[in-house]
């Protein structure tokens, strides 16, 4: 048996490597390795300590070695080992490349774990980097606008402050909550005559149900 953070070895069961096992899990005292092509290996008679082992190996891989599905496998880079000049340091792979404007969207999982390699790393201030170009598809300009700080599209209902929240309970009668405690709700009729529970006829409860 050899497990490593890039190896598992369990003759006579399964020898490869962690690029191909999809996922790990254990079922009637049995280790499960699912692989990326579709089929299961079973593997029995596995120690406490060995299975711990595997899984913990398992994600050091998919930590540390982002997978780079569906890229050129030329468009790597190598890490350095302190925040200081990160940038420069990661030469080619962190600048504008026109020739590989066309290169298929990187995985989201793949950016994910760059980002968290960056950040383990020091790299916190993305106004470092330079503008990503629109329609270009290069590795930089991908991994760019992942790193940019998303800005959330706030929309005109969500700047209104709503007083009370109103419900049709029944034909011409109507539930009134305060948002902000729910346990303060009244009831309004707009019947003949106009009331509402809290006891006065000219309440901004019946004046919320009318508005809505």
């Amino acid at each position: 048996m050899k497990i490593t953070p890039r190896l598992l070895s369990i003759p006579p069961y399964i020898s490869t490597t962690w690029d191909h096992v999809s996922s790990l899990h254990v079922q009637n005292q049995r280790l499960i390795v699912s692989l990326e092509e579709g089929s299961k290996i079973e593997i029995p008679d596995l120690s406490e300590q060995e299975i711990d082992s595997i899984f913990q190996a398992h994600a050091e891989f998919n930590t540390a070695t982002p997978k780079m599905t569906g890229l050129d496998p030329s468009m790597t880079f190598s890490l350095p080992l302190k925040g200081e000049g990160l940038i420069e340091s990661f030469g080619s792979g962190m600048q504008h490349n026109p020739e590989q404007a066309n290169l298929p969207p990187i995985p989201s999982h793949v950016l994910e774990k760059i980002g968290i390699i960056l950040h383990s790393l020091g790299f916190e201030d993305t106004s470092v980097l330079d503008k990503p170009q629109s329609d270009c598809q290069c590795m930089y300009c991908q991994l760019a606008r992942f790193l940019q700080p998303k800005e959330e599209e706030v929309q005109e209902s969500d700047l209104r402050f709503r007083d009370w929240e109103v419900s049709q309970t029944k034909e011409r009668l109507y539930h009134v909550v305060n948002p902000l405690d729910k346990n303060e709700y009244y009831d309004v009729f707009l019947g003949d005559p106009i009331g509402c529970t809290c006891g006065s006829k000219h309440c901004e409860h019946i004046k919320a149900v009318l508005n809505t």
